[in-house]
């Protein structure tokens, strides 16, 4: 077996990985010491995920979001594993590992209704960049070192690795500063991050809008001159990113942060036109205040989840009541003039072109627009026409509607009144069961002692 260089170690599955204190190749990271994160607050299955490899020979750390967010003493969404062991090499150390992704393979460890997602430290495709006039990142699917997995994360205060066994933060990118100071910045030229994906456009802003962070100028700056790269991104990726922004709790910061930055003129034109309409409407001081009220409302939101129709239609229910009143053509929507329902399907037809919004999406969109408009207009609050207590989509339009009162700042008889009209709502009507068609079965066979409780 040859020797072993300084620094490097075999793990138990025969791979030879290096310690980052000692590696000779890469940055040299900031190792610190962090007894603030207490254990109790680490999932324990991630634990017993990071504790497992460390056992088997192999480096593994949480990373990401869930170190940034123990840090701030938010409670992570999930934990997420970075590891240098490849994703075969996880699976044989776990029997309850799962392999998922084509371009890039990812485990899956599972516990119970949990998932674990662990991944091989990464690096950028040496491709990449290559081009200075097409950086556009195509192909990401190199394993690295941990130095190179954590160079190629978008912001600074994404690529921590803390190792929970010997309670160490792993910095190689001055992401613990840039979190003490609060701040949202590039790992890297911003200019180069922002066109190798001009997604990070919005995540920077999901990040700012929801931690209170403050956004580096160069990035800003970035960020505002290549905002019309987002055309060339995935339009699933850029609506994934639009529809995290309403559901965060920071949807109106979001939305004004995208307008200050030109990205309402280059993804929401709708949203844009409206805004620029506030002149007409005598609204100066804060133009769609109506508007950004919903938003405000739907940060408050303690109930169910907002559903993803729910919260596009409150974004732009006040462009589509602008657009109804002023005949349904402010926007080139076109063609005549129709219900609220119809300026809503037209006003629509830009995010299914631009982001391929789901066209069912737009039917429910439609839906729960009318039916809100249809209750705010009912005259007694006891009693709900039928026709309107069929409908698939009631309780996502009284959903609306208490966003619209909670936006209106509405008084107590206009909560009693919702609440009167949630009480008179039918549960959603099932599809009716199709009648089994008796026949005459023939006499079976007696199973096999093999077949019996297998169930199958």
């Amino acid at each position: 077996m040859p020797v072993l260089a300084d620094g490097q170690r075999r793990n138990i599955l025969g791979a030879v990985d290096a310690d980052p204190r000692t590696a000779a190749a890469g940055p040299v990271p900031s190792i610190i010491p962090s007894r603030n994160i207490s254990p109790d607050r680490i999932d324990p299955d991630a634990l017993k995920v990071v504790r497992r490899l460390q056992r088997f020979g192999f480096q593994a750390y949480l990373v990401g979001g869930c170190v940034r967010d123990l840090l701030l003493h938010r409670t992570p969404k999930d934990f997420d594993v970075a590891t240098s062991a490849l994703p075969n090499q996880v699976r044989k150390v776990f029997r309850n590992c799962r392999l998922i992704g084509r371009r890039f393979r990812l485990a899956h460890i599972h516990f119970q209704k949990k998932i674990i997602e662990t991944a091989t430290f990464r690096a950028c495709d040496p491709d990449t960049g290559q081009n200075p006039d097409d950086p556009l990142i195509r192909s990401d699917n190199v394993f690295g070192t941990q130095s190179e997995d954590a160079l190629r994360r978008d912001f600074t205060c994404n690529a921590l690795f803390y190792d929970p066994v010997a309670r160490e933060l792993i910095d190689y990118v001055g992401g613990l500063e840039d979190l003490v100071s609060r701040t949202i910045r590039f790992i890297g030229p911003p200019a180069l991050r922002v066109r190798e994906d001009p997604v990070r456009i919005l995540r920077a802003i999901k990040f700012a809008a929801r931690l209170g962070f403050s956004i580096d100028p160069p990035a800003w700056a970035a960020m505002v001159r290549y905002r019309h790269e987002l055309i060339r991104s995935a339009p699933a990726r850029v609506l994934e990113e639009v529809l995290r922004m309403l559901r965060g709790g920071a949807a109106e910061t979001s939305f004004r942060l995208m307008w200050q930055a030109g990205l309402l003129d280059v993804l929401l034109p709708e949203v844009a036109a409206f805004l620029a309409r506030a002149p007409e409407r005598g609204e100066i001081r804060d133009p769609g205040i109506g508007m950004w009220a919903y938003l405000r409302a739907a940060d408050r939101w303690r109930r169910e989840p907002l559903s993803d129709p729910v919260l596009l239609a409150a974004l732009f229910l006040h462009p589509m009541l602008d657009a109804h009143r002023n005949g349904g053509r402010p926007y080139d929507l076109g063609e005549k003039p129709g219900g609220l329902g119809e300026v809503a399907g037209r006003m629509m037809r830009g995010l299914v072109a631009r982001l391929h919004l789901p066209k069912w999406q737009v039917e429910r969109i439609q839906q729960i627009v009318s039916l809100q408009k249809r209750l705010s207009e009912l005259r007694r609050a006891d009693a709900i026409p039928r026709w309107m207590n069929q409908r698939a989509h009631l309780a996502e339009a009284l959903d609306l509607l208490q966003l619209g009162f909670m936006a209106s700042g509405a008084g107590e008889a206009a909560l009693v009144r919702l609440g009167r009209l949630e009480g008179r709502a039918a549960p959603p009507a099932q599809p009716p069961r199709r009648k089994r068609r008796r026949r005459s079965r023939r006499p079976s066979p007696v199973a096999s002692p093999a077949d019996q409780g297998s169930g199958a």
